[in-house]
């Protein structure tokens, strides 16, 4: 319990400097994510009997935000379709090279899904860094995040499996609709909330939009985090790692921004900004 408390006393206010004043510490932060995401994936993997190409694997994970970066500053060689199509090629050439036909579509796909899965969809954050008020809404982001998943924890805690009897038993067994409906509610609330006090928007968004966004956010949120629950199912583990001490490891915590990120970032482009 003390060092749970300790890890997020620590890392906490840390997060919420790096979001919000991105560039280099931003960049750094999310190569650890994806580097550590990446491995914590492949270890899982391994633990349920898989073979894939881990150290390719992470090698074309850290490509990925640092090409997206490069882009981002407008840099030769940047954006994410360099490092997939060099990856594909790497993987392929690897397996040809050892002459292995064996389950190869197999370990290439669970190669490219352990790499792509946190290095792509993360990399949104560095993306959502450098649009209008990219820091407060990297926040926003996250602040909705924390919001949906202890609201739908409490209110599944409180009536959950007593409206709905069917949940998500065979992913999460703990999680409910009632659970779901309640973190929906919250984030929106929580979203007007941000658009307020922190001045998001220059003339604040409209209910619609926020209701709208809230729910997008919201829904992607706890898809995010059942789809690390299933991928833990599968590989038959507990936790995706412990370097967390308390909490968990780095896809435990970050399994919901995973998907928020991307999706934020797409709909403020063509829907707020």
């Amino acid at each position: 319990m003390l060092s749970r408390i300790g890890v997020a006393l620590i890392g906490i206010p840390l997060l919420i400097w790096i979001l919000y004043f991105g560039g280099i510490p931003l960049l750094i932060f999310t190569n650890v994510i994806v580097l550590i995401g990446a491995y914590e994936f492949f270890k899982m993997a391994e633990m349920g009997g898989r073979k894939p190409h881990k150290f390719l694997g992470m090698f074309i994970a850290f490509l990925v935000p640092n090409m997206v970066f490069l882009s981002e500053l407008k840099l030769p060689f940047g954006g994410i379709a360099f490092p997939v199509a060099l990856g594909i090629i790497m993987l392929i050439t690897l397996r040809i090279f050892q002459n292995r036909v064996e389950n190869a579509s197999v370990e290439i796909g669970e190669t490219l899904i352990g790499a792509l899965y946190p290095s792509v969809l993360f990399s949104h954050c560095l993306m959502i860094s450098f649009l209008p008020n990219g820091g407060k809404w990297l926040l926003a982001a996250q602040i909705m995040v924390w919001v949906c998943d202890s609201f739908a924890y409490f209110v599944g805690m409180a009536i959950g499996r007593k409206i709905f009897s069917r949940g998500f038993n065979s992913i999460s067994p703990k999680k409910s609709i009632e659970g779901a409906l309640g973190g929906t509610l919250f984030t929106i609330i929580a979203l007007k909330l941000l658009d307020k006090y922190l001045a998001l928007t220059t003339n604040g968004m409209g209910i619609l939009t926020v209701i709208i966004l809230g729910i997008f956010i919201s829904v992607v949120a706890q898809i995010g985090d059942l789809g690390e629950s299933m991928f833990k199912r599968e590989f038959k583990v507990k936790d995706s790692g412990t370097i967390l001490r308390g909490h968990g490891g780095i896809l435990d915590r970050f399994d919901s921004m995973l998907f928020v990120a991307p999706v934020m970032y797409y709909l403020l482009k063509f829907m707020v900004l």
